[in-house]
């Protein structure tokens, strides 16, 4: 039975990173992002302001396009990685499958990047375990430093709306 979810889910995985990059339409609000518990597994998404990211705007200009974008994939997906995560029983569960989507801003003729959505899965010891969610990473004003986070999950009946702030980068889901 693991075999065939994991199957499942790389199956998903591999889908969407078929489908052509919606560079031009956002796949989730800006700073906002869900949690969606199912069994074992935490599918995350979550949209991040590009200013959140250090080491990328090559020519200072103050924005990003996607030749700079693609040149630091890695080191975006890096970031990520180590600075958008779950915490259970004091061990820290990285994000798998990481797809990374970026979004222009919608102003006409601006091509930059504003936001990047960031999809992926945390694998859970068991489905019973109580986890806190990590974001280490935050834009660069006041309004690019908060994002609002709906987790659910279907199977207990679980929903939980919060906020993950740079003063308070941690909180536990589901806390009753």
């Amino acid at each position: 039975m693991k075999l065939v979810k994991k199957k499942l889910i790389n199956l998903v995985i591999l889908g969407l990173l078929s489908l052509p990059s919606l560079v031009n339409a956002h796949a989730m609000v800006a700073q906002h992002g869900t949690l969606n518990f199912v069994d074992n597994n935490v599918f995350l998404m979550l949209s991040m302001p590009i200013s959140a990211f250090s080491g990328i705007d090559d020519n200072k200009n103050g924005n990003i396009s996607m030749v700079e974008f693609n040149l630091h994939r890695k080191k975006i997906s890096r970031d990520v990685k180590e600075s958008v995560y779950l915490t259970a029983v004091k061990e820290k569960l990285l994000i798998d499958g990481l797809l990374l989507n970026p979004s222009t801003s919608h102003i006409k003729g601006d091509n930059n990047i504003d936001q990047i959505t960031v999809m992926g899965r945390y694998l859970l010891p068991n489905s019973a375990i109580k986890v806190n969610f990590n974001v280490k990473l935050f834009g660069e004003t006041v309004a690019l430093k908060t994002y609002d986070i709906t987790a659910t999950n279907k199977k207990q009946g679980l929903t939980e709306q919060f906020n993950i702030t740079s003063g308070t980068p941690s909180i536990q889901v589901f806390k009753k």
